[in-house]
């Protein structure tokens, strides 16, 4: 088993995650996938989409193409944008050993999208996009 599907979602702004969310969720299970790991990294994808969003497209409009890839052991998540580089695998930890009190607001995206997949990977694609791939295995 290796399905796939991709959706190009075009004007996104953070009231379009849910379309984002169902889209992966629907293709996930559809391919077979375990629910509890679709859960699971539904979780990363809406954080990375937002990430997109907030900081990439700065809140403005732009295009995040999103593909899903389940096979027998994994379901992999490729979120395509065209906004700044920005390679979010280099965005150190944030020290959960602090007090909550004492922590800076915010920050916390890309520890949960590390928290929720089993490996998260980027890449400059050809055409000057940011590639983010999150890979869940669901064996």
């Amino acid at each position: 088993m290796n399905i796939g599907a991709e959706c190009v979602f075009h004007n996104v702004s953070l009231g379009d995650l849910g379309q984002i969310r169902r889209y992966v969720r629907e293709t996930a299970v559809a391919g077979g996938c375990n629910a509890e790991a679709v859960d699971e990294l539904i979780v990363a994808v809406n954080e990375a989409a937002a990430n997109i969003v907030r900081h990439g497209y700065q809140n403005e409009l732009g295009e995040i193409k999103v593909t899903v890839v389940c096979s027998e052991d994994r379901i992999t998540v490729t979120l395509l944008d065209y906004s700044p580089g920005f390679d979010p695998t280099t965005v150190p930890s944030p020290d959960m050993t602090r007090p909550l009190d004492e922590r800076p607001f915010g920050g916390m995206g890309v520890h949960i999208m590390r928290t929720f997949c089993d490996e998260l990977s980027y890449c400059r694609d050809p055409r000057g996009g940011n590639e983010l791939i999150l890979l869940k295995r669901i064996v």
